[in-house]
């Protein structure tokens, strides 16, 4: 029993399992600065460290409070590319 519980626990903290790429179902964490806020629409349009911009629709209207275009913030997607969290930032992403 004890030999198991040890070799499970060795296989989770093995090198491999540290740097697995994450799974469909777990969301990512991305920058930007926001070019253009829709209050009605719920979508928020934010220029990527790369250039590019992308509009992205906001799961709800409490997190565009307190957000102005030209702010820098972190956001997380879900499965559906929608804005699930976003976090203002001192400085942006790209730097």
């Amino acid at each position: 029993m004890l030999s198991e519980l040890l070799s499970v626990i060795l296989s989770l903290a093995s090198p491999t399992a540290l740097i697995a790429a994450p799974t469909v179902s777990e969301s990512a964490l991305l920058g930007g600065t926001i070019v253009a806020i829709d209050q009605d629409t719920l979508l928020l349009t934010i220029r990527m460290p790369s250039g590019e911009s992308r509009a992205l629709p906001v799961t709800e209207r409490r997190l565009l409070q307190q957000l102005s275009v030209g702010d820098h913030i972190a956001f997380e997607l879900n499965d559906e590319q929608h804005i699930v969290k976003i976090l203002k930032l001192p400085v942006d992403p790209a730097n």
